[in-house]
């Protein structure tokens, strides 16, 4: 990775670290920042939401490790990560597939 393109990626970092999202390693739970031809991918792999507990005849048991994902919940973080780009000046596109892409204006095409 050369100079500028490390640059950038510590940009978007802090964006995201001042807009309150710590990044974290890749497998684990929570915001990933992944290198792009074109720039970064930020997406996110949401931390346990809620944990059901089921009530049935008998004793009570409980389903743990049941993971409930949100759309609602992802689309805004979606809004929330994509309106902090653009607030420190990056153009953002969203992937649609759960991804948004933080374009480094260093690969734009010049017109």
């Amino acid at each position: 990775m050369n100079d500028p393109e490390a640059l950038f990626l510590t940009a978007v970092r802090t964006v995201l670290q001042e807009a309150g999202f710590a990044p974290t390693a890749v497998g684990a739970e929570g915001v990933h920042v992944i290198q792009h031809a074109r720039g970064a991918m930020v997406g996110w792999m949401p931390e346990e939401i809620q944990r059901l507990r089921v009530r049935r005849r008998g004793a009570r048991r409980t389903r743990t490790d049941t993971r409930i994902d949100l759309p609602g919940l992802r689309h805004a973080f979606g809004l929330a990560l994509a309106a902090a780009f653009r607030n420190a000046g990056f153009m953002v596109e969203d992937r649609g597939d759960e991804w948004l892409l933080v374009v480094n204006p260093a690969h734009q095409p010049e017109l």
